[in-house]
């Protein structure tokens, strides 16, 4: 699939720290993406820096302001986890 390896470019130890930058973009850039494996809406996890997709039961990363959309990537929700965020609907298409 990829001639390198995804997985050790993701948990690279750069670290991240969140900016007004994609704070301020998040709401456009959720209505245009999708959980890969479901095509669901996803939830936006801004404490930990990832996307939820709740069909999944999947979170994926976001690293350097750059959410990683690769099955490989996510990471398995736990029932808390999911019991905590199926109380946000994922958002709607921008108007």
């Amino acid at each position: 699939m990829f001639s390198y390896n995804v997985l050790s470019k993701i948990n690279s130890p750069q670290s991240f720290s969140p900016s007004s930058k994609i704070q301020s973009g998040v709401p456009t850039l959720l209505s245009l993406l999708v959980c890969p494996l479901t095509r669901a809406g996803l939830i936006y996890d801004a404490k930990a820096m990832r996307l939820i997709s709740l069909q999944a039961g999947l979170s994926y990363p976001i690293m350097g302001q750059v959410p990683i959309m690769l099955e490989e990537a996510a990471t398995p929700l736990q029932e808390s986890e999911r019991a905590k965020f199926s109380n946000k609907p994922p958002p709607g298409p921008a108007s």
